[in-house]
C-alpha cells in the first residue's frame, strides 16, 4: 500500500516566510524588513523531504486556504482577531511558488483544514494510506491518521474519538479562532463533563442552557469547530452540501436551522475575505 501525505501548506508557507524574514537597521532611526525567498524555498524543500522520510511516504498533496471562508458568513467574529496582524512579507510569493513548483489544492470557501479533512475521509476503501501533516490540534476531530510535526506525534483517531473531540471543542471553544464556547469551561473541564455525563449532544446542550445560552449558540460553535468531511462536500461542483447536525436531531429540528445552513451551501459567490493590514483601503 502506498502512503500519501496531506500537508497543511498554510503552515509551511507561514513558517518558512517568518524563517526567511529579517529586520535590518540601516541607521539609528531607519529600519526595514526584508525576506530571502531562496531561504524560504530551501526550508520548505527540506521539510517536505523530512516528512516523506519519517512517514515512509510515496507522495504528498499540499492544501492552501481559499481567501473566502464560509464560517465568516455564519459568524463574523470567526478569526476576526487575526485581521489586524501583519503577515510575513514573503507569504504570497511563497504560496505562488508552492502552486507552481508542486501544485496546491484550494476549494472555494474552505480552509486548508477542511480540504485536508475531506481528502482524508474520502473513499474509505481506497488503496493508499493517507496521513494529515500539520501542527493544528483540530485534526484530532477528524477520523484519520494525523502527524503533528511540532510534537513529532502520530495520532490514529477513530470516528468515536474524533466525534468526542469535536464535542469537547464545542464546549471549550477556541478563543484563538474567535468562538468562546461555554464561559468557565476549558478543555480539561469539558473532557470531564463528557466523561461523567456521556459524549453526547445532550451533555453539550445542558452545559449551554445551564448558563442561559441557547441551542443555536451551541450549534454555531459546533459549526465553527467542525472540519468538513467527504459526505458534506460536493467535489464535482466544489460546494458544501450541508453542515454537521447532532445525530439525535429529527427532521423537524434540522429544519429549524435550515435558514442558517442555506447561507453557506450551494453557490457562495460573495467576498468573505479579510482585508490585510497592508492592502489599500477601497471606498
Amino acid at each position: 500500500m502506498t502512503t500519501t501525505l496531506l500537508i497543511d501548506a498554510d503552515v509551511l508557507a507561514y513558517q518558512s516566510a517568518f524563517t526567511a524574514q529579517a529586520n535590518i537597521q540601516w541607521k539609528e532611526d531607519l529600519w526595514t524588513v526584508h525576506t530571502d525567498l531562496a531561504l524560504a524555498k530551501t526550508w520548505i524543500v527540506d521539510r517536505l523531504e523530512t516528512f516523506k522520510k519519517r512517514m515512509v511516504a510515496d507522495d504528498f498533496i499540499l492544501a492552501i486556504s481559499d481567501k473566502n471562508n464560509f464560517r465568516r458568513k455564519l459568524n463574523n467574529e470567526y478569526k476576526a482577531n487575526r485581521r489586524s496582524k501583519f503577515a510575513p512579507i514573503g507569504l504570497d510569493p511563497i504560496r505562488d511558488w508552492l502552486a507552481e513548483e508542486y501544485g496546491t489544492v484550494i476549494y472555494p470557501n474552505l480552509e486548508a483544514d477542511d480540504v485536508l479533512a475531506i481528502l482524508a475521509t474520502e473513499r474509505p476503501n481506497r488503496k493508499d494510506k493517507r496521513i494529515i501533516v500539520s501542527i493544528d490540534k483540530d485534526f484530532k476531530s477528524v477520523p484519520c491518521a494525523f502527524y503533528d510535526f511540532n510534537r513529532g506525534e502520530l495520532h490514529e483517531t477513530t470516528e468515536e474519538e474524533a466525534d468526542r473531540y469535536h464535542l469537547m471543542q464545542t464546549l471549550a471553544g477556541d478563543p484563538v479562532d474567535g468562538y468562546k464556547g461555554v464561559p468557565g469551561i476549558g478543555v480539561k473541564s469539558a473532557g470531564k463533563l463528557l466523561d461523567i455525563y456521556g459524549a453526547t449532544w445532550d451533555t453539550v446542550l445542558n452545559a449551554y442552557t445551564k448558563i442561559g445560552m441557547t441551542e443555536q449558540d451551541a450549534l454555531m460553535n459546533a459549526w465553527m469547530a467542525y472540519l468538513i468531511r467527504k459526505d458534506e462536500y460536493n467535489n464535482k461542483h466544489k460546494q458544501i452540501k450541508y453542515l454537521w447536525m447532532p445525530k439525535c436531531f429529527d427532521e423537524k429540528q434540522k429544519r429549524k436551522y435550515s435558514h442558517l445552513i442555506h447561507q453557506v451551501t450551494g453557490d457562495l459567490d460573495e467576498d468573505l475575505s479579510r482585508q490585510k493590514p497592508f492592502d489599500p483601503i477601497s471606498f
